[in-house]
């Protein structure tokens, strides 16, 4: 008698959380689920809906403790582990992720046609760096399922590696398709940041500068931004260089963010352009404050006290640089310009050119200086007939800065965990066809491409 009125009194709450959850009361509906487990603990149904609520509401250690102990009583069930998979996921445990994943495709009677799986599958690839398998994943939920309830924030995490990828026009194709309807948390004028910063990859700065400005238009203390037109109005070859608005737009990105690094770095480098070495020299000193293990800052310090004749000083900078990075060339070319022009250093200019060489093989100024030096060490002349040491080169801002987000987002790549391949072997196996962190944390980590 005790067990049939706790089992009636089980499936009335049951009953009570469906209804609530179907009206959108997803706390009443908890509160009813939470009461059918009083009555039976091992209750699945009870169990399985305040995990799926759990991971609603985003409490990801408890939606992952109910999960598991449905999978005490039913493991076999492929659903559950996919659903712990994407809560492991957004957990950042990329090993219990995986794991999951494993579990869910060997026991789903049909993982191939699971959307759910293989967006969560695609966010494991993406946290991986592995964009190719990412982008498979993620357009195979599309091909399954074009009203994916996440297909938005799909085609951005597409629009995004598309970018990386250099595929600029599906990079554009996916960012155009959620221009009107961003994922939430994004906003419209995230996606034009996005279009802005395709178009500036693909040299196309006036149509970069002119979706910039869009974003301008509607957030002018946008920092990142502002930041980006800085750069853009500072660079060589563009129609519109301006080096005084560079500044303008940089200091503006600085009154809204003074902590961005970034941003001190490229105001020095405008102000580098325009000779102002003092302002440059102090612009670059805040920016080594907050960054100071960048190499890309140590090689613009060696190349202003290259500039005003410190050798000395330009010397402990590039060293300062090689230390962080020894796989930047313009640093090992600056440092073989360095020794020429520092007491004719021919033998340690010849090792640095050769390195910078070896980083960047098809560039024609190493090479031939490279030969020049060569020729004249091999002659036995202490002279070198020829144009004098070349001036130092400057590294592009992010040519070798790993993405990361302003507000100090963990690095996107991350040490694979033990067996890790195997799991990834497994994976493509099954994708015939062939997080995490949140939405704006990516947008913001993109953001310093």
């Amino acid at each position: 008698m005790v067990q049939k009125l706790n089992s009636a009194n089980e499936q009335t709450w049951l009953l009570i959380g469906r209804v609530a959850e179907q009206i959108g009361d997803l706390e009443h509906a908890l509160s009813a689920y939470e009461h059918a487990l009083r009555h039976n603990s091992n209750s699945l149904s009870g169990l399985t809906q305040v995990a799926g609520i759990a991971r609603i509401q985003e409490n990801y250690p408890k939606a992952i403790d109910y999960f598991q102990r449905v999978l005490k009583l039913q493991q076999d069930n492929g659903e559950i582990w996919s659903a712990l998979g994407h809560c492991y996921l957004m957990q950042d445990d990329l090993q219990m992720a995986y794991s999951a994943y494993q579990e869910a495709l060997y026991r789903l009677p049909n993982p191939k046609e699971d959307p759910k799986l293989w967006y969560g599958i695609g966010i494991l690839y993406d946290r991986y760096g592995s964009l190719d398998h990412a982008e498979e994943a993620f357009s195979s939920v599309l091909r399954m399922d074009k009203d994916f309830d996440k297909a938005n924030e799909i085609l951005f995490r597409l629009g995004i590696i598309y970018k990386q990828q250099l595929k600029f026009d599906d990079a554009l194709r996916c960012f155009d398709q959620i221009l009107r309807n961003p994922p939430s948390p994004l906003a419209t004028a995230d996606i034009w940041f996005q279009i802005g910063h395709v178009y500036e990859q693909r040299k196309d700065h006036v149509r970069a500068k002119n979706a910039y400005e869009r974003v301008v238009d509607v957030n002018p203390t946008h920092a990142k931004v502002l930041q980006q037109l800085g750069w853009l109005y500072h660079q060589d070859g563009t129609a519109f260089q301006n080096q005084e608005l560079a500044v303008h737009y940089l200091t503006k990105s600085l009154e809204a963010d003074p902590t961005a690094a970034q941003s001190w770095y490229l105001l020095g480098r405008a102000f580098m352009a325009g000779q102002k070495y003092n302002k440059a020299y102090e612009a670059y000193q805040q920016a080594v404050y907050r960054d100071s293990r960048n190499p890309t800052f140590w090689c613009s310090i060696g190349v202003l006290y290259f500039q005003i004749n410190q050798f000395r000083d330009a010397l402990d900078a590039y060293s300062r640089a090689i230390r962080i990075n020894p796989y930047i060339s313009e640093v090992w070319f600056d440092l073989g310009s360095l020794y020429e022009s520092c007491n004719n250093q021919i033998a340690d200019a010849i090792d640095a050119y050769a390195r910078a060489h070896e980083l960047d093989p098809g560039n024609d100024a190493i090479a031939k200086r490279l030969q020049l030096l060569s020729d004249a060490q091999a002659s036995g002349s202490q002279v070198v007939a020829g144009p004098p040491p070349p001036g130092p080169q400057d590294v592009h801002p992010t040519a070798v800065v790993f993405l990361a987000s302003v507000t100090g987002c963990r690095k996107f790549s991350v040490e694979m965990p033990t067996g890790y391949c195997n799991a990834v072997n497994l994976i493509v196996l099954h994708l015939v066809v062939a997080v995490s962190t949140s939405l704006q944390d990516l947008a913001v980590f993109f953001r310093v491409t």
